[in-house]
């Protein structure tokens, strides 16, 4: 739990430094762009090759850059299944229509989840997924296997992409490669040149997937034995090369030839895009030409790039003036990208966050759940263990509340509810912890306490707040507070007594004719008195 208050609070932090990088990246170019402009001045020559080098550049990282982004996209999917015990179906298309891919992630195909089918649980996966309303579903392709994989989520759940439901990626050896090398690690993989399911017979483009396990129970494992025997599924992304190309680059093909291979094979039948398909970027009729390798996901690619007629021509007509243009322009795509990688950081890390949110915060008041203050109880008590302190449970029951929600409607019950929160928060110290349970029940945990006087100070407190007068939406309400209260170690040395102590004193304190404090006994030194 404190780590997901910590990854909260890194958020302003991140975004921050996603401000300063971006402008610091900015500078750089424009510094970069300035020393070319001089250069120019001296060296034609010079400047066409330098031009040419750092469009080289500028494309690989672009590339590279994109790619990298895409993981970080799958690793925040991956987040979903994480901080959920189970993933329904419309929770994943949800979420994937929040990140809008068409717009931000121009060329991803979809994000979908593989799930891992052992081969005696076939049949109960094929009857689950009918269940849903897919009374066609089966796993395909047909035939028995040790083990098949089933896609079972891909949003958009539209057009090419319904195709791929119920395919057995494993059943492939080139995805079945890259599906191993990510079980195996347990980080991102993509794989080799393949043709996607979701083709057509119409215009058929050369295609890759990336693949990030996830696995039943999220830990560090040490050997890939055990990670094989924890994985679920795989989160993943299909890409048609030609479309993630064109989402990178607007004038593909105009002044560079650009052509991508798989790994270092530079052959016709490893070649996986080209932008020019008239001329060969690796032809000796070009003068100036580069293949570089680029890594990522545990894979590699070959870029290959020529200038073409029209680029040299440019440099050598416009001269300086161009150069400084394109360095103007390059370092505002640069800084571009530096703000959009570090933008889709941030919006993950928030998108995890919220998740977690939901998961230990009251959605009406923003107080700590049932859950956190479980958690934070543990803390406590094994703090107090250890130091031979003291904490104190506050059991919170609000008196004549029923009537409120009877005469005037759950609306103002709820506007009621939240201005109690936020009266008892306001009674307690930043160290302790102000909870709802549900309904009408609060919870403070008070994990540092010397004597009784010390809770009974923070108990009439509460009491005298909660017992004020209400003005909410124009009516005025009276209602009180009930409270119990329980000291470790006398009331109960674990969490479940200690709770049932503080639960049974609130009901004394009901019984005994309400807005009053019980205690469960009288436990604590009175100030000035030594020992327990």
């Amino acid at each position: 739990m404190k780590q997901v208050e910590d990854q909260a609070r890194r958020i302003p932090e991140l975004i921050r430094a996603r401000d300063l990088l971006t402008v610091l990246v900015l500078l750089a170019s424009l510094l970069v762009t300035y020393k070319l402009w001089v250069d120019a001045r001296n060296n034609v020559g010079q400047v066409v090759q330098t031009a040419f080098d750092y469009r080289v550049r500028d494309v690989t990282d672009v590339i590279r850059d994109r790619l990298l982004i895409y993981e970080q996209v799958l690793r925040a999917t991956k987040g979903l299944f994480v901080v959920n015990q189970e993933v329904k179906r419309a929770m994943f298309r949800d979420y994937i229509e929040t990140l809008n891919l068409t717009e931000n992630y121009p060329g991803i195909q979809g994000i979908g989840f593989a799930v891992q089918v052992p081969a005696a649980a076939k049949a109960m996966h094929i009857a689950t997924v009918r269940k849903e309303g897919f009374s066609d579903y089966t796993i395909r392709p047909e035939g028995e296997r040790e083990v098949y994989s089933a896609i079972v989520y891909l949003e958009p759940f539209a057009g090419r992409n319904l195709r791929a439901f119920g395919y057995d990626m494993y059943s492939e050896p080139v995805r079945r490669a890259a599906m191993d090398k990510a079980r195996d690690t347990g980080e991102a993989a993509a794989s080799a040149k393949v043709t996607l399911v979701q083709e057509t017979g119409g215009e058929v483009q050369s295609g890759f997937l990336m693949y990030l396990p996830v696995y039943k129970e999220e830990m560090q494992y040490e050997v890939p034995e055990q990670r094989r025997k924890y994985l679920l599924g795989w989160v993943y992304a299909p890409f048609r090369m030609g479309d993630f190309m064109r989402g990178l680059f607007d004038d593909l093909g105009i002044d560079v030839d650009i052509e991508v291979y798989d790994n270092g094979d530079l052959s016709d039948e490893a070649r996986m895009f080209d932008a020019r398909p008239d001329v060969r970027a690796l032809s000796a009729e070009f003068q100036r030409r580069s293949v570089t390798r680029i890594e990522s996901a545990n894979h590699a690619w070959s870029v290959a790039i020529a200038a073409l007629p029209v680029f040299e021509h440019r440099i050598e007509s416009g001269r300086t003036q161009l150069v400084l243009q394109a360095g103007i322009s390059i370092s505002l795509l640069l800084g571009l990208l530096m703000w959009i990688f570090l933008d889709d950081r941030a919006r993950a890390l928030q998108a995890a966050n919220q998740a977690m949110q939901l998961a230990l915060y009251d959605p009406l008041t923003g107080l700590p759940n049932r859950k956190l203050l479980d958690e934070r109880l543990q803390q406590a008590l094994a703090a107090a263990k250890r130091h031979g302190g003291h904490l104190a449970l506050l059991f919170i029951d609000l008196d004549k509340f029923k009537p409120v929600n009877d005469n005037f409607g759950h609306s103002y019950g709820d506007l009621l509810l939240k201005e109690v929160a936020l009266r008892l928060r306001s009674c307690v110290r930043e160290s302790d912890t102000a909870s709802r349970l549900g309904g009408d029940e609060f919870v403070a945990l008070l994990p540092e306490v010397e004597n009784e006087h010390d809770v009974s100070v923070v108990a009439d407190k509460i009491l005298q707040r909660l017992t004020m007068p209400y003005d909410v939406a124009g009516h005025t309400f009276d209602i009180s507070a009930s409270i119990g209260a329980a000291v470790y170690p006398q009331d109960g040395g674990d969490a479940k007594s200690l709770t049932r102590s503080a639960d049974l004193a609130m009901y004394e304190a009901k019984n005994s004719g309400r807005a009053q404090v019980k205690f469960a006994r009288t436990s604590l030194p009175q100030p000035g008195v030594q020992g327990i």
